[in-house]
């Protein structure tokens, strides 16, 4: 073969080297996109079926395993306003967990206090609302495929979460939390480690309405807004609920 020959043949192959890189962008950025877009689906299906319903709903977000699942609850909820306190280095607050200490803490109260000391306590606590998870045939749990949500936050965090089990709750009145969420294309990281940044055609942001149930996809890494923990829709204080 001449050198020109050689030289056609690189050429050739670089183009095709080139087409198949581009195909593989495209499919990685389709692919993210329609898990973000699932996911804001799923978000705005959970606000709607509260008011419906009159239930108090939650979106249940495994940051270490890609998944997602609706949970409900009968039992009246409120947030409470001040910031969780979370380990730390983007590990979400368990929830639950807290939830079952209160409890078992309830319970020993009540087991060590008899008589006259019985009825001198307060008046009991309004019951806790315990979230369990449901069927539904429109959001089934979730399983994300080539993408991940790398990180949510809400104004109740202190920083966003990037481990653990987050939480999105919506409310029977009609409300839900202002929230700003980045789903970003691979698999999630192990626990002890951060998700590197990926290209901005990779990521997309998600940005939930509290008053409209509305959420915002855009293309990109976008930062979370300075007065995020400020206003609401209307540029009204966030208050707990």
């Amino acid at each position: 073969m001449t050198l020109i020959e050689i030289m056609i043949v690189v050429g050739i192959i670089g183009v095709l080297s080139s087409g198949v890189v581009l195909s593989y962008r495209a499919v990685v950025k389709a692919q993210v996109r329609a898990s973000a877009a699932k996911l804001g689906a799923a978000i705005r299906y959970l606000y709607d079926r509260a008011v419906v319903t009159g239930r108090y709903y939650r979106l249940s977000i495994d940051l270490d395993r890609g998944s997602y699942e609706a949970q409900v609850s009968d039992e009246r909820f409120y947030l409470n306003p001040e910031k969780e306190k979370a380990p730390g280095r983007g590990k979400a607050f368990d929830a639950d967990a807290r939830t079952k200490e209160l409890d078992a803490e309830d319970a020993r109260v009540r087991a060590n206090t008899q008589g006259l000391a019985a009825q001198l306590q307060p008046p009991p606590a309004p019951k806790r609302a315990h979230f369990q998870s449901f069927k539904d045939a429109m959001l089934p749990k979730v399983e994300m495929k080539g993408a991940f949500v790398r990180d949510i936050y809400t104004p109740r965090q202190s920083e966003p979460y990037t481990h653990g089990k987050a939480f999105l709750y919506f409310f029977p009145d009609g409300h839900t939390e202002r929230a700003v969420l980045h789903v970003q294309a691979g698999r999630p990281p192990p626990e002890d480690m951060e998700a590197p940044r990926s290209l901005d055609f990779d990521v997309y942001t998600l940005t939930l309405r509290p008053l409209t149930g509305r959420v915002e996809l855009k293309t990109g890494d976008l930062e979370i807004p300075r007065d995020f923990d400020g206003v609401d829709d209307e540029g009204q204080a966030e208050v707990g609920r």
